[in-house]
């Protein structure tokens, strides 16, 4: 057995603000990662062309080279890492941007410390796996190929639920909370959670509504066929299905239609039934601003 201590993880934090940088470079040290450091974008690249590094947090806007124009330089890069965006520009645009040039993972700032701990160590333990295609980048339109993987799923709906932070809490977490049920249903019975096989999801936004729509690739189900799900008991007994997941070793829940159903203006299905859309409405005081208007060229 070798006496070799393991490789540590390196990463390389990119920011123009010094505090920040050296913040976030602490953090991961006290956490037991090797670390480097870069002052603009320019430095980021040159570094990242020279060393192998497994992380990069990378702030947007850096003089000299932005972070976007960095991603996009290495998104070919035959060992790219991962890389976490950071910044304060929440515009749809800049965050769509970082989708489209495969980021991993995005931070808002400010953000508290602890944060960019969990997202080095999320992404750093994640598999490697097929990227999250766009094939629609609009503010009003943005449509995704998706691996079917529950990873993939939750990193896409953090990014999806950034788009719609004009929305009062509540909606957008009912919104949230639905997207999550319909997409994890997608990629778990549709795509039985193989990652070569792809979900497609389309948002699309007016001052008025807010549809997504998810295809997955299986070949649909029969709401009379969920036995482990509640909206496939009769009323009588709404959680007859939680035996049923316990004994196929399914996670806890199986209320995910119902609630979907409960939170949706509109849920529709194609005939399949492996197609769905869902539609909310939103109200006067709920309207878009231009910003993710449908009339912006």
């Amino acid at each position: 057995m070798s006496d070799e201590p393991p490789t540590r993880h390196r990463i390389l934090v990119a920011d123009d603000d010094a505090a920040i940088r050296h913040g976030i470079s602490k953090l991961l040290e006290n956490a037991g990662f090797e670390v480097s450091e870069a002052a603009d974008g320019i430095a980021a690249l040159n570094a990242i062309q020279e060393n192998q590094y497994d992380l990069v947090f990378l702030d947007i806007w850096m003089p000299h080279l932005s972070g976007l124009e960095v991603l996009a330089r290495i998104r070919t890069a035959p060992s790219r890492p991962k890389v976490i965006v950071t910044t304060s520009d929440g515009t749809s645009e800049t965050l769509l941007r970082a989708v489209k040039e495969q980021a991993y993972d995005y931070l808002s700032k400010p953000f508290p410390p602890r944060k960019a701990v969990e997202a080095a160590q999320r992404a750093l333990s994640a598999n490697q796996e097929p990227p999250i295609e766009v094939l629609s980048a609009r503010p009003h339109w943005v449509e995704l190929l998706i691996p079917c993987t529950r990873e993939a799923a939750e990193r896409i709906e953090t990014f999806m639920m950034k788009l719609e932070a004009d929305l009062p809490d509540d909606v957008r977490e009912t919104i949230a909370s639905c997207f999550r049920e319909l997409l994890l249903n997608a990629v778990e019975w549709g795509g039985q959670l193989d990652p070569n096989r792809k979900v497609r999801v389309a948002s699309v936004r007016s001052p008025r509504m807010l549809m997504f729509r998810i295809a997955d690739p299986g070949p649909g189900f029969s709401f009379e066929g969920l036995s482990h799900a509640a909206v496939g008991q009769p009323e009588s007994e709404p959680t007859a299905h939680m035996s049923v997941r316990e004994e196929r070793g399914i996670r806890p829940g199986g209320f995910g239609i119902l609630m979907t159903k409960a939170g949706a203006d509109e849920l529709l299905y194609n005939e399949a039934q492996n197609e769905v859309m869902f539609v909310k409405y939103f109200d006067n005081a709920q309207a878009v601003p231009a910003e993710r208007g449908v009339n912006q060229s």
